[in-house]
């Protein structure tokens, strides 16, 4: 049987065909005026551009990365295909074979995906994307144990800093009683190196106790326990400790007057540690003859402490180091003290634990100001 002519075809079939390849068929379909400019298009075109591309020139939607497309010399190549791509709506290029052919005067050009391409294509995706779920599972499989390591690290840290905390806090007490007792039947040399001793198994011993905090934090057992606290006695208790350090380098610590504030929810002895650690680091990277701050004010519900030096500041991009577990910043204490870089750690997870906030501003030879909020009822919300 000989394929129908074309005079052939019934009006009706031709006006569902040209219905069809301009609302629904997943191809390009568009006519061009000699001069290339775009007359109409299909609507699969239009969705695929997401704009309006009557008018348009074919070269502002199509790119040709081989640089050697000319649309009058396709013209008369006939039905051969040209591999050009399209400038789709998200910007990126989406590759189609083109065929250009001549039309009652004008141009029209059909553009047709690569069916074969597009099943690699797919093909390829399927794999990568198991690839991804398997190196996906392989991944959560590492976390888990490297949970359990940082669990069993916890564990073994808290052990070690429990059982060599007593017989370091023997060797403190004991250089301690020595030099108090025996002080003047000892020469220089005998003071010097047992006020050494003293010296490092104070330091030592603070680590160890900072280690065990933050062993247990790690370990989610951070256990507050909720009070209704004076938050001013509590602050003010701290000033009046950190005072005999201060007094011995010249030092001041004022706490400003804050007028009335209500009761806190909060745990005492955990915002006591962090009053002092703030305080002792305050007074340690401060100099002979300087004031510290400490002031307390309501902001709605929520109570701000800030404890401010004349210290020597922290360089901007050393800021988001305070707060992380063993880290070091470049500024020095001018007596030369040792920091553990575990302290402001501690203190960070202490404020999150309440449900606050803590954070620093400063500037070189000015000093710093080190700020930290708390709810009121921080308590009751956390129930």
């Amino acid at each position: 049987m000989n394929p129908m002519n074309k005079d052939m075809i019934p009006d009706f079939w031709c006006q569902g065909l040209n219905h069809y390849l301009f609302e629904h068929a997943s191809l390009i379909l568009m006519t061009l005026d000699a001069q290339g400019r775009i007359l109409e298009a299909n609507r699969f075109f239009h969705n695929l551009v997401g704009r309006d591309i009557a008018g348009r020139s074919l070269t502002d939607v199509l790119v040709d990365f081989t640089g050697s497309f000319d649309l009058q010399s396709v013209r008369q190549q006939g039905e051969k295909k040209h591999l050009l791509n399209v400038v789709s709506y998200t910007g990126l290029p989406q590759t189609f074979y083109f065929r250009f052919m001549e039309h009652n005067g004008n141009i029209l050009a059909v553009g047709e995906l690569d069916h074969q391409e597009t099943e690699e294509l797919r093909k390829n995706l399927i794999q990568v994307n198991s690839e991804f779920s398997n190196l996906n599972r392989e991944l959560q499989k590492k976390n888990s144990e490297l949970t359990k390591i940082n669990e069993l690290k916890n564990h073994l840290l808290g052990m070690a800093a429990h059982d060599l905390r007593t017989p370091l806090g023997a060797v403190r007490n004991l250089s301690e009683f020595v030099l108090d007792e025996a002080r003047d039947n000892l020469n220089s040399e005998h003071i010097q190196f047992l006020e050494i001793i003293h010296s490092s198994s104070n330091f030592m011993l603070s680590l160890l106790n900072e280690l065990l905090d933050i062993s247990r934090i790690e370990a989610g057992k951070l256990d507050l326990d909720f009070q209704p606290t004076d938050i001013i006695s509590l602050i003010q208790s701290s000033v009046d400790i950190n005072k005999v350090l201060a007094e011995r380098k010249n030092i001041q610590i004022l706490l400003e007057n804050p007028g009335s504030m209500p009761l806190v929810e909060l745990d005492p002895m955990k915002i006591e540690q962090v009053m002092q650690n703030l305080l002792s680091n305050a007074v340690k990277f401060s100099s002979e003859g300087t004031v510290i701050r400490v002031s307390v004010s309501l902001d709605a519900d929520h109570v701000r402490v800030a404890v401010a030096d004349q210290g020597p500041g922290i360089p901007e991009e050393e800021i988001q180091k305070l707060f992380q577990p063993f880290s070091k910043i470049s500024v020095q204490a001018p007596g030369g003290e040792k920091s553990t870089g575990l302290g402001l750690a501690i203190v960070k997870k202490i404020v999150q634990g309440h449900k606050g906030n803590i954070w620093v501003e400063s500037t070189v030879n000015r000093g710093s100001t080190f700020f930290f909020t708390l709810p009121v009822n921080a308590g009751k919300n956390s129930s």
